[in-house]
């Protein structure tokens, strides 16, 4: 892939330009958001950005900024909660499922039958 930047100071500046222009027309940020408006073809395209050392740093700083964001989001009673939750599940890997592994269930398992067994002791 050819690169877009030539330097991370370019895509510094970029990210800059589209953060400010964000704020300015009072809109929220989005991975969407910048890479359309830095010119790549889809996201994805502007996130294998990551993979390369220099513009790694840039990339994590902008996501986090982005991801940020949508974390205020949530207590703006102006934005749809649902659509804000929607983002970071999707575009930040956040979750409301609780996972429980093997030895998780195991020891609640576990804990379960000591409850009972002094539960039937105590009758």
């Amino acid at each position: 892939m050819k690169k877009k930047y030539r330097t991370h100071k370019d895509l510094e500046k970029m990210a800059e330009n589209y953060f400010a222009e964000q704020e300015e027309l009072n809109k929220p940020c989005s991975i969407a958001g910048i890479s359309y408006f830095m010119g790549f073809a889809d996201k994805s395209e502007f996130l294998e950005l990551e993979k390369d050392e220099e513009f790694a740093p840039v990339i994590n700083r902008i996501k986090l900024k982005i991801e940020s964001q949508a974390i205020e989001m949530l207590t703006d009673k102006s934005y749809a909660t649902t659509g804000v939750i929607f983002n970071l599940k999707c575009s930040f890997g956040y979750s409301d499922k609780i996972t429980a592994g093997k030895d998780d269930m195991a020891e609640l398992m576990q804990n379960a039958k000591k409850l009972i067994d002094e539960a039937e002791t105590n009758e």
